[in-house]
């Protein structure tokens, strides 16, 4: 008796939830290595701010609120923190959801004209949040 063993095959990507590296450089592969790095600064930045926020505040019985973000945001290392925070988070999630337009949206002019959307609604979130965390006053009450 014998048995026929099918041919292996070697698949280009095994993951079906990763896209494959581009193979040209250039804006794609940039973009590529950037979902990666930034999700991985997101995971550690995101953690360290719900550990913050939701663990330390509680433990000390303090309660966030206006008194709690003034003195959180008058030192510059916790806007920079939040900024960095705010900008990854928001290029990150804009540049997933560009991807799955991207993938999804066939139709030339309503792909065009839901980037151009997503692009100006992402500008508008950048700009209210950048200035908010660069003008706010925490000598204000």
């Amino acid at each position: 008796m014998t048995t026929t063993r099918r041919p292996r095959v070697i698949y280009a990507n095994p993951s079906r939830a990763a896209r494959p590296r581009p193979e040209a450089s250039g804006r794609e592969r940039f973009w590529w290595y950037f979902m990666r790095l930034s999700g991985l600064a997101l995971v550690f930045l995101a953690l360290g701010h719900m550990f913050i926020m939701h663990v330390l505040v509680v433990l000390t019985g303090r309660q966030i609120d206006f008194a709690f973000v003034q003195s959180r945001w008058g030192t510059p290392f916790w806007r920079m923190y939040d900024l960095l925070l705010l900008l990854l988070a928001l290029a990150h999630g804009v540049n997933g959801a560009r991807i799955v337009i991207g993938d999804y949206v066939t139709h030339r002019t309503a792909r065009g004209l839901l980037l151009a959307v997503l692009l100006a609604i992402s500008a508008i979130w950048l700009v209210a949040g950048i200035a908010i965390i660069a003008f706010f006053d925490p000598g204000a009450s």
